[in-house]
């Protein structure tokens, strides 16, 4: 199973004309590493996807060009940074999971359980668990977390083609997808997984998400940099709700090396 990160910037560096990120995506991509090589991951199993030459701990960046970064929805970068994978042949007789550089492994994901979610399935995914926003947001899809292989080709070039039509972001295009009538064969292709593999705090609530997450929670999706607050109901941020414990549950939703590793990068 591959491991599959993805920062392509049109600046070809740590520096993105849309976020003006630099240092803070780098503490990103490096905790990614540290955190995946410290939960067993093989480095030649660890697919860093980039635009520009990088390396670090030994996991040397995949280059591929520039022009996949989407100017007008950046989110769907990743859509199209697969595609080219594909079409590199990089994708082949093996299981992917891609993940956001701001959702971190918190256990051990095993390529068997892997295999079950792909088990007449092409694509994995969760929904968003419990928002505090609307109720029909619970049932969108997140692409937070991605399990796949190469059977999903179709799935993403049919994908990439829409959100390329519609200009919109690609969870979005995902849903107005399967609601059409000729692509209902591919709601038997997706397979619904547990929110465990991609708990995201911001807009949640966090009480029912938890309470529906196979535990011990497997990923938290959290961008540590963002100072806006999770809820309505508190003003506390993802490194308070997070890190420290200050929720609803009352308790960090980070493990103890997880925590470390955000230490060493400065980030707390």
């Amino acid at each position: 199973m591959k491991n599959l990160l993805i920062y392509i910037s049109p600046n070809r560096s740590f520096v993105s004309d849309q976020y003006n990120w630099s240092s803070e995506v780098e503490s990103l991509i490096k905790i990614q590493i540290d955190n995946s090589l410290e939960l067993g991951w093989k480095r030649k199993d660890i697919l860093l996807v980039t635009s520009f030459d990088y390396e670090y701990e030994g996991v040397k960046a995949l280059v591929i060009g520039d022009d996949n970064f989407n100017h007008i929805k950046p989110t769907a970068t990743k859509i199209n940074a697969i595609i080219t994978l594909y079409n590199m042949g990089i994708i082949s007789d093996d299981i992917f999971w891609y993940h956001d550089n701001d959702a971190f492994q918190l256990q051990k994901i095993t390529e068997g359980e892997a295999k079950q979610m792909l088990d007449g399935y092409d694509l994995a995914l969760t929904d968003y668990g419990k928002t505090v926003i609307h109720f029909t947001l619970d049932k969108r899809w997140s692409t937070g977390t991605i399990f796949f292989d190469t059977k999903a080709e179709y799935i993403f070039d049919i994908w990439k083609r829409t959100t390329d039509a519609y200009r919109a972001n690609e969870e979005v295009v995902l849903l107005d997808i399967l609601k059409k009538k000729r692509f209902q064969y591919l709601k038997k292709r997706i397979n619904r997984i547990n929110i465990t593999y991609n708990f995201a705090t911001r807009r949640r609530d966090i009480v029912k998400t938890y309470e529906i997450a196979d535990k011990p929670l497997k990923v938290i999706h959290f961008h540590p940099f963002d100072r806006r607050p999770v809820d309505r109901e508190s003003e506390n941020a993802n490194l308070e709700v997070c890190v420290y414990g200050k929720n609803r549950l009352g308790k960090p939703l980070v493990t103890k090396r997880l925590k470390k590793l955000f230490k060493k990068n400065g980030i707390i």
